[in-house]
């Protein structure tokens, strides 16, 4: 493949010609001739094979929406002369990096490091990549295509949150829920009376006897708080990159509210990934489970009332929507808590917190009472 100067000689050289052959002007077609000698030798030193050996590895499986994915390409020379610089190009979600490779010496070894930055979640291929050589003039490159590929985990940011505000700060607060319960082995609370319809086994003998009357040992259940993080998925609700902030920012909630041990369920208004009704229990499977998650039309969602069937007094709940969001919700607001993330998003009444992006929001986390 000609480069410009490649391809300006060549038009050139079959101008000269052209012209020196018109004119009788010997020294014109000379001229012409020399240009496209010149462009032909290009051509085939470009072509000409490469004995570099590069091999490419993945640093990490793994990264964060928004962090470059880092490359290494190691390169030996098996042959007997010196090998000429080349470039290597790689390629991800529409992103290409270009690392080069200077000429390396009979049997040494070289290694270059390549980033290719990210933008969207999602399970990538990486490459083919592509061996790119120019030759000494410039006027024509050369590539070589290798059949090796890779792929690469990009899931979505966690932003680190700071203090139990807002609607955290009553989950977090509220070490235990108490409910009276007969079960002996929640915790004892006191003694009453026997009434008809206790449970014998909850009589306290001792205190029986020693009183002259049944006394009962009464208990309440013991539970941690339960929070649920409901990701709006509605394609109505934001556009493409705000759903990526949407996304990121449901991700930090829910991890941060792992971190302050509370009981942690995660959902989505998406049919196919409505989240399972038991909670999560580490920050890998939070990223698991958001990494997948798509937009959604109107056949592909769920409402609120379908995701809440068993009711919501065991719970409080932030839901993420986008600027034009909420897409579904309910009447009662005490458990509940919108936030909407994108850009343009207003806080109206009903809206917890507004916020242009993650970054924003993190900032409006703080002083959210």
């Amino acid at each position: 493949m000609l480069t410009r100067s490649g391809l300006g000689a060549a038009v050139g050289g079959v101008v000269l010609v052209g012209c020196g052959v018109w004119w009788h002007y010997e020294e014109l077609v000379v001229l012409g001739t020399a240009a496209g000698v010149a462009v032909m030798l290009a051509l085939w030193s470009a072509r000409t094979k490469q004995h570099t050996q590069i091999v490419r590895h993945i640093t990490t499986p793994r990264v964060a929406r928004g962090d470059p994915i880092r490359l290494v390409y190691r390169a030996t020379n098996p042959g007997r002369r010196r090998t000429a610089p080349v470039d290597v190009i790689d390629a991800c979600d529409g992103f290409e990096s270009r690392v080069p490779i200077a000429g390396i010496s009979p049997g040494e070894e070289t290694s270059s490091f390549g980033l290719i930055p990210t933008r969207r979640r999602g399970v990538f291929d990486i490459g083919p990549w592509v061996v790119e050589r120019v030759d000494p003039f410039g006027l024509a490159i050369g590539r070589r295509a290798s059949t090796t590929t890779g792929s690469i985990i990009v899931h979505p940011r966690i932003y680190r949150l700071h203090g139990p505000y807002g609607a955290m700060h009553t989950v977090e607060d509220e070490a235990v829920v108490r409910r009276a319960a007969s079960d002996p082995l929640s915790g004892f609370v006191s003694l009453r009376e026997y009434v008809d319809g206790d449970d014998p086994r909850l009589i306290h003998w001792p205190t029986s006897a020693r009183l002259g009357t049944l006394m009962l040992r009464e208990h309440v259940e013991l539970r941690r708080p339960e929070f649920t993080v409901v990701l709006d998925t509605a394609r109505a609700a934001a556009a493409t990159d705000d759903f990526e902030e949407m996304v990121d920012v449901a991700a930090s909630i829910a991890v941060h509210a792992l971190s302050s041990g509370v009981t942690v369920m995660l959902r989505t208004t998406a049919r196919q990934f409505p989240g399972a009704e038991r909670p999560v229990d580490r920050d890998t499977r939070v990223l698991d489970f958001l990494t997948p998650i798509t937009q959604t039309g109107p056949e592909d969602s769920i409402g609120m009332a379908n995701i809440f069937r068993r009711g919501i007094d065991h719970t409080l709940i932030a839901f993420i929507t986008g600027p034009a969001g909420p897409s579904t919700t309910f009447a009662n607001s005490d458990k509940l808590s919108v936030i909407r993330i994108g850009g343009g998003a207003i806080a109206t009444p009903g809206i917890a917190i507004a916020a242009e992006d993650a970054t924003e929001f993190v900032r409006r986390w703080r002083p959210w009472h």
